[in-house]
């Protein structure tokens, strides 16, 4: 959660939400190792809005790269 200076004005119900109008609700989501991106399609197509953070690595042989 961002703090700014409407949410640190709303009290002690910072953590669960009620005090804040406008805020988005954050929610974490345990999947099977590897079907991160697959969950996220899924969550897409029923419209919910997710965040999957993915990190590239750059693998080198003798002859080429590729970004994995």
């Amino acid at each position: 959660m961002i703090l700014t200076k409407e949410t640190l004005s709303a009290g002690p119900s910072i953590g669960t939400g009620e005090g804040v109008a406008h805020s988005k609700r954050w929610y974490v989501a345990l999947v099977r190792m590897h079907h991160e991106k697959k969950v996220a399609e899924r969550l897409d197509k029923m419209g919910i809005e997710n965040f999957v953070p993915v990190q590239q690595e750059v693998h080198q042989w003798s002859d080429r790269r590729k970004v994995v």
